[in-house]
């Protein structure tokens, strides 16, 4: 039976996957359109072998996402061990199939079967009741569950109360095998029996058509006991091996050009590449430090990845990959010290030559000062310019900044007058449209 249910999940898997590469110690299987769906995007490994060399293949394979996971099909203690030592979180995952009646029987006339549109706003109402959940995230979601749907008959089956759904499920079905998958009851309704009432359904349907049902739970949570009741029994496990991003690469600032996040470091390494095409007249140095005379991959990208891994909301500096169409244009960085008390950030920010002279570095400022004032409810931004920075001083006139003093840096060697400038939340002006996506949970990340 296990070998089935192995052989059941494989095909699924293959066939939601729209692009695959095969390592040598697991197999990617990513669905670029839903990339940040961890359960769609993931490095399969059917026998856990060398934690090390699969933790690096991983790495490798998924450059290009926030988030690393591995799915061991056929697990062992000493992997679990071994990638917790790396400081990866191990989730193991029980395989329960259906073998003997339940321990009792309950009324399931209030279930049937729908569309999976009806199922959408229970599905939108339960992912909007986590803690990580908002708007975004619940259409990312809906868009995998399509996509399974594709690759495997489904069937959504709901229990309602006063009219609603009060709890879901769905049955995916191939080669006489049934797994009941998504069981979920929304929040408002529970401790009332749903639960239940769905799972014993959804099995009595899939009994029907099928010799093999199963389902998948957590195994250090309580859905586990219920489905013991209604007649499961373990039969093996897998474990999901995760190293979980930053909560911060959850915020998306945007304008009609732009969007503003943290990148990944594929992402990361084709910036550098930007910047190394020049950003300036290497005759002149418009930045306090000299970085752009003494570029280093390795330490490029290391600066940006320690600037998260080293997050104090006490002191931050957050610095945001502009994207234009997909492309990285250059950074928006911005930054505070002790904001809970000041209210002031300082910003600082480059383009790559190629995309200097658009506006961008304009609507990318506009659109880091909305997310301080309206989003940190910041009261003052600092900024500053040095001498033959022309285009500095331009897109800080636009937007409303003031003289406040001056100072020499040396980026050099040599003194140069650095034009100290204040932004104060009353004067901020700019027409540029400015969305900011993700930022409410994230606010103690910023002391605000």
């Amino acid at each position: 039976m296990i070998e089935r249910i192995h052989a059941f999940r494989a095909g699924l898997q293959d066939a939601v996957a729209e692009r695959r590469v095969e390592g040598v110690h697991g197999t990617g299987l990513f669905a670029d359109s839903v990339r940040e769906v961890y359960d769609l995007n993931y490095v399969r490994a059917e026998t856990p072998g060398d934690a090390d060399a699969l933790a690096g293949e991983t790495n490798r394979l998924m450059e290009d996402f926030f988030h690393t996971r591995v799915v061991v099909e056929r697990p062992d203690d000493a992997s679990a061990d071994g990638f917790r030592a790396r400081g990866w979180t191990v989730t193991p995952h029980l395989i329960m199939a259906h073998t003997r009646e339940p321990d009792r029987r309950v009324d399931t006339s209030g279930v049937r079967e729908v569309p999976f549109e009806s199922v959408l706003p229970a599905r939108r109402e339960a992912t909007l009741g986590e803690v990580w959940g908002d708007a975004e995230i619940a259409s990312l979601l809906d868009d995998a569950k399509r996509l399974i749907m594709r690759a495997v008959p489904t069937r959504f089956f709901a229990a309602f109360a006063d009219g609603e759904i009060a709890s879901y499920c769905e049955v995916r079905s191939a080669g006489g095998v049934a797994q009941i998958e998504d069981v979920n009851t929304i929040e408002r309704f529970r401790g009332r029996g749903f639960g239940r009432m769905i799972v014993q359904h959804a099995v009595d349907e899939a009994k029907q058509t099928h010799d093999v049902v199963y389902l998948e739970a957590l195994a250090d949570d309580w859905p586990r006991e219920l489905y013991a009741k209604l007649g499961f029994e373990p039969l093996g496990e897998r474990h999901f091996v995760t190293r979980f991003p930053h909560p911060l690469t959850r915020l998306r600032i945007r304008t009609p050009r732009l969007e503003l996040r943290l990148a990944t470091p594929a992402e990361l390494r084709a910036l550098y590449r930007l910047a190394e095409q020049g950003i300036h007249d290497p005759e002149v140095m418009p930045f306090e430090a000299a970085w752009t005379d003494d570029l280093n991959e390795a330490e490029f990208v290391a600066h940006h990845e320690q600037a998260v891994q080293n997050w104090q909301p006490s002191d931050w500096q957050l610095e945001l990959v502009a994207f234009h169409r997909g492309l990285p244009v250059g950074v928006q960085g911005i930054g505070a010290e002790r904001f809970a008390d000041r209210r002031r950030v300082s910003t600082g920010s480059w383009l790559g030559r190629a995309w200097q002279g658009q506006g961008l570095g304009t609507e990318m400022r506009a659109a880091v000062l909305h997310f301080a004032f309206e989003g940190l409810n910041a009261h003052e931004a600092a900024s500053g310019y040095i001498a033959d920075n022309p285009q500095s001083l331009g897109v800080s006139r636009k937007l409303g900044y003031e003289v406040v003093g001056s100072h020499d840096v040396s980026p050099r060697g040599e003194p140069l007058e650095h034009t100290d400038l204040l932004l104060r939340r009353e004067s901020f002006r700019t027409d540029v449209p400015v969305e900011v996506v993700g930022l409410p949970p994230l606010l103690p990340q910023f002391d605000a």
